[in-house]
């Protein structure tokens, strides 16, 4: 007559550590979804700064500059105005006007600057502009931002030879940005009815959505500080 009972005791405590089993499985599983997605955070990030060294080692970033890798930790709300906070600040070495750029290539300028943090005004902001040339050519002309977030290559004469694909980088005329920074590439030209120019769409080879980490190019002693981008209109 006891065996019922003993049957039920039997399944009832069955039944508590199988649950209990089920918890701390479920635990275990929540934990190693936790560090498989942190480990591929850190995979992530290892790519995007492997790839930002790569960038800095080329032959043609310049030798004498130092680079302050930073996180973004801030973007700006509005489409009219384009434009990232980062990490490092004046403690750093960070000044106005300083050339930014991402391991695909320029990324804007220094903007506003505090002990420990910055604005980087973003070569897409409507009120941005970078003086450019072809990679491997002799066209020039100045790259604009705008408020679709896309580039155009103006003041380029028309006489000068452009085609799709070709790759913009900057010139360094005006001193406003470090020579010879990838801007994008050429998507299409057209030329303008009543002027002496063709407008030129780049498109850039930063993805400006994605951002998570940049550098801010620092001078060496003595050299001339580039002035801030339209800096009389911010």
């Amino acid at each position: 007559a006891l065996d019922p009972f003993r049957n039920a005791y039997h399944w009832v405590t069955g039944l508590l550590l199988a649950q209990s089993e089920n918890e701390r499985l479920r635990e275990e599983s929540d934990r190693l979804r936790t560090e498989v997605v942190s480990l591929r955070e850190q995979a992530e990030e290892n790519k995007r700064l492997r790839e930002m060294l790569g960038f800095v080692n080329q032959p043609s970033f310049p030798q004498d500059y130092k680079f302050v890798t930073s996180r973004v930790i801030g973007r700006s709300a509005s489409a009219w105005n384009a434009t990232i906070t980062i990490n490092r600040g004046t403690d750093a070495g960070v000044q106005l006007g300083q050339t930014v750029v991402s391991g695909q290539g320029l990324v804007g300028q220094i903007s506003a600057v505090t002990t420990n943090s910055a604005q980087v005004l973003l070569i897409i902001d409507q009120n941005s502009h970078v003086e450019g040339k072809l990679q491997s050519g002799t066209a020039t002309g100045t790259v604009l931002g705008s408020i679709n977030g896309l580039l155009e290559m103006d003041f380029v004469y028309k006489n000068q030879k452009v085609q799709k694909n070709d790759i913009v980088v900057t010139s360094g005329i005006g001193k406003l940005f470090v020579k010879g920074i990838q801007i994008g590439v050429v998507d299409e030209t057209a030329d303008q009815e009543i002027e002496y120019f063709k407008s030129v769409s780049i498109t850039p080879f930063v993805d400006f959505g994605r951002l998570e980490e940049v550098s801010v190019l620092i001078p060496p002693p003595g050299a001339d500080q580039p002035p801030l981008v339209n800096e009389k209109e911010r």
